[in-house]
């Protein structure tokens, strides 16, 4: 059945290429690559020339790697004695920094050396990309022009190295706690004179690299292949120069001090997984395609189509020789994503990447089916999965794990329809959605270093409703027992954490959990209680003059004690350890059955919850019953089956996915 719709505009937040000035480029043979080989001079205007080479002998070069920047903002360059080549300022930043006064440089960026117009060239380039970058003779990376705080030009990557090389902890640096001067500061505005850290020059580096990590740089998807087979690596912005190890050796000091912890998350895991494919080539190891694929969601690319393509140097070489699909840039968007699906299921042999697919009702994806993960689109949410979990941890912390999967040891059983946007799936409907709690939300700050009081106050007002709810659905205000026999307060954290203890055990994660969320319940107590007391006196024979009075008597203790207890917070806030709890930007759900979990923040009330043959975890799905098929809301963790406890392989039939 053909469900397919009218053709979409163009995805907004992605143009598509503007076509480049005409420029004589020679056609490549096969194993030939372009360098380019910039003049030496001392004035504005670039003059370069464009060799051809083969990459099994090339001469000594520098590859750059760099973000192309804005493509209508272009200036045209001397190439060959042509002015028919245009670069963007970024690019043309690039080279003026990397030419030298004395003698050419030889130099491959992939904007020139690929003639960006034609198709056949650029899917064939691709191919050598792992060679052009490992047999640079080094990486030139360029984040762009200086970091400016307050008007003044700041690198912070030298006096972060220098607190590094001396291990100096957080408490040895310029900080000041818990007096009545650093509480206002916390709360002012301008955070290079504010904020936890007393020292006003080191408050300013942390914010210059806070800046410098929100370089468009560090998410563009093609760096990370550029930096992982690099021999050597420089890194540059502005006048300032620093090999890699050095730059990352200072950033994962800030980000172990943990200064980034509320500022955007991509901010740092970019530069993690960047270093771990680095890590990883160096020791012969590599990830599965489904785990690169989930693990770089975060970085962005202009053509959606190298969200895909932009990893397949970094993929095995036993799962390049099974993959179906391979790069060519005459495929379009939808068919690149759904292969891309498809191998990953069939070389696997699991229904793992349908935790990245999913409807939002976003017309922008609606031109992928939901089972197909859209790579273009970034997700808030952690994933669910421990081995996903894994990759976004980076040694900080191990995930343990308390179940392996909810349909046990079974294979996906999937079949394909004349319909390139439906498969089947053999599975049944386990339960429905009988009940939701809001959404659980978390706000990252732009530009504040990470400071647990970020955290907890924002999510203490935005969230407060939300978590009164969800222990309502879950039953911990009355303690009803669960359906499995199980407390509710403990099926109630352990749903929070989707059954993984990110603080090494049960023991360790609750006592954790139970300190960050002691705000959330004290608050809620003495509420509670200032209300019960309300009642309770408007309800006696007293007069309306007293009753009043002694409500606010009521009031105003009620208040004292909150008072007290966040003064508490604020003094003791460095001893508040993070939440790193799973259902941040998911909903809680209640089933008809009485299970608890969390999924996707679009489940509703009726939707189903199935089980399919090869899923370690359930998926909520929504039923169309004009086309006769169903369409994934999500995947979801559900207390109590996820070790294949409620799974009956004689209940699956073919249910047909959209």
């Amino acid at each position: 059945m053909d469900i397919s719709k009218p053709p979409l505009p163009p995805r907004p937040s992605l143009p598509p290429l503007p076509p480049w000035p005409a420029y004589p480029y020679r056609s490549l043979q096969p194993g030939e690559i372009r360098l380019l080989r910039v003049r030496q001079g001392a004035v504005t205007e670039l003059v370069c020339d464009l060799e051809i080479a083969h990459i099994t002998r090339p001469p000594s070069y520098e590859a750059l790697s760099y973000c192309w920047g804005d493509q209508n903002d272009r200036i045209p360059i001397d190439c060959n004695g042509s002015g028919g080549l245009a670069v963007t300022q970024n690019l043309h930043s690039a080279l003026l920094s990397l030419r030298l006064p004395n003698r050419p440089r030889l130099i491959w960026a992939d904007a020139i050396c690929i003639n960006q117009e034609d198709v056949k060239e650029r899917s064939s380039q691709i191919l050598l990309m792992k060679d052009i970058y490992r047999l640079a003779f080094s990486v030139s990376v360029w984040l762009g022009g200086p970091i400016e705080v307050d008007g003044k030009e700041l690198w912070p990557i030298s006096p972060l190295l220098e607190a590094a090389e001396k291990n100096l902890k957080r408490t040895e640096l310029p900080l000041r706690h818990g007096n009545k001067s650093w509480v206002q500061r916390v709360f002012r505005s301008d955070y290079t004179i504010n904020g936890d850290l007393f020292d006003k020059e080191w408050n300013a580096i942390i914010k210059s690299l806070v800046l410098l990590l929100h370089r468009p740089w560090f998410l563009r998807t093609w760096i990370i292949q550029e930096v992982a087979f690099a021999t050597r690596a420089m890194v540059t912005c502005g006048k300032h120069s620093v090999n890699w190890e050095d730059f990352y050796r200072a950033v994962s000091y800030a980000i172990d001090l943990d200064y980034l912890s509320a500022t955007s998350p991509e901010m740092s895991s970019s530069i993690q997984n960047i270093e771990r494919a680095r890590w990883n080539l160096a020791h012969d190891k590599y990830l599965r395609p489904l785990d690169f694929l989930a693990s770089c969601r975060i970085f962005l690319a202009t053509d959606p189509r190298d969200k895909v393509f932009g990893l397949y140097s970094l993929f095995s070489p036993s799962d390049l020789a099974v993959l179906k699909l391979q790069p060519d840039y005459e495929l379009d968007v939808f068919k690149v994503y759904t292969q891309s699906t498809l191998d990953c299921i069939a070389t696997e042999r699991t229904l793992d990447i349908l935790s990245f697919g999913g409807q939002d009702g976003l017309r922008v994806h609606e031109q992928l089916p939901t089972w197909v993960p859209d790579w273009a689109s970034p997700d808030k949410a952690l994933p669910l999965q421990p081995r996903f979990l894994s990759t976004f941890s980076f040694g900080q912390h191990q995930w343990a794990c308390t179940w392996q999967s909810a349909t046990g040891a079974s294979h996906p059983i999937l079949e394909l329809t004349e319909d390139p946007k439906v498969i089947k799936l053999s599975g049944y409907v386990f339960d429905k959605v009988k009940e939701t709690g809001g959404v659980l939300e978390r706000e990252y700050l732009e530009s504040l270093p990470g400071h647990p009081i970020v955290e907890v106050f924002p999510k203490m007002e935005e969230n407060y409703d939300v978590f009164w709810k969800w222990e309502g659905i879950c039953g911990v205000p009355n303690n009803t027992p669960y359906c499995t026999g199980e407390a509710a307060w403990d099926v109630y954290w352990k749903t929070l954490y989707a059954g993984s203890y990110p603080h090494g055990d049960a023991e360790q994660t609750l006592a954790a959990f139970e300190k960050w969320y002691s705000l959330f319940r004290d608050l809620r107590n003495a509420e509670e209680q200032a209300e019960s007391r309300t009642k309770e006196i408007m309800s006696s024979e007293s007069s309306m003059a007293r009753k009043v009075a002694e409500s606010w008597g009521v009031y105003g203790k009620a208040m004292w004690k909150v008072s007290k207890y966040l003064w508490n917070v604020i003094v003791n806030i460095n001893k508040l350890p993070p939440s790193r709890i799973l259902a941040f930007h998911r909903s809680f759900f209640k089933t008809e059955r009485g299970y608890v979990g969390i999924s996707s923040p679009n489940v509703k009330e009726g939707d189903c919850v199935a089980l399919f043959q090869g899923g370690k975890m359930p998926l909520v799905i929504r039923e169309v019953e004009e086309y006769g098929l169903s369409r994934i809301v999500g995947d979801a963790y559900i207390h109590g089956i996820m070790n294949g406890e409620e799974f009956d392989a004689s209940r699956c039939s073919m249910l047909s996915i959209g």
